[in-house]
């Protein structure tokens, strides 16, 4: 992200210089307005899949696999370089991401508990915390080095053993059937 400049950027564009940064001030502004159409993007999609989706588990299941897709397409040092070269921007999008993601794992929760899949004891806000923390261990280097560990393959094994764990039977059922109808996807 740091060597790439607003002068290859306009380049890339075919646009002046001049034009880029009437639009955009600074990098910072680029990089803002970027991540701003990754999300909404993301969040069309979410509504995409929630829409096509026979079953809230079903939901879950595609929310994981184009999480998966996500982070196969996604360089680790795009992550690195956006914290250290441009942390404000960092630190508004983690925050909005975080809440947004946190809120919608909640609801899905309290959905399955309401259509007695996931165990009536689990509290939904500990575990939305605890599945969105889990996303971000994936990404500490220290403990799952890339080189040793796909972020795709932690993320579904985490994601699909904490689905399992708060489920009723009834819940596993299901789990297992749009499981194996989507982990190809």
């Amino acid at each position: 992200m740091r060597s790439v400049t607003m002068d290859f950027i306009a380049e890339q564009l075919g646009m002046s210089k001049r034009t880029l940064y009437e639009l955009f001030p600074n990098k910072d502004d680029l990089v803002k307005a970027c991540l701003t159409l990754a999300l909404n993007e993301r969040k069309q999609k979410a509504q995409e899949i929630i829409s096509q989706s026979e079953h809230i588990i079903e939901t879950f299941i595609l929310f994981m696999q184009m999480h998966i897709n996500e982070l196969k397409q996604v360089n680790p040092l795009f992550l690195h370089d956006l914290k250290k070269y441009h942390p404000e921007v960092s630190c508004q999008k983690t925050a909005e991401f975080t809440s947004t993601m946190q809120e919608n794992i909640a609801k899905f929760i309290d959905m399955g508990k309401a259509q007695n899949l996931f165990r009536s004891d689990v509290d939904s806000k500990i575990h939305a915390k605890l599945i969105y923390e889990q996303v971000n261990i994936i990404q500490n280097s220290d403990i799952f080095p890339p080189d040793q560990y796909s972020p795709s393959k932690i993320f579904e094994q985490a994601t699909f053993t904490f689905i399992r764990g708060i489920a009723t039977e009834k819940g596993l059922a299901i789990i297992d059937k749009y499981y194996e109808k989507h982990k190809n996807d």
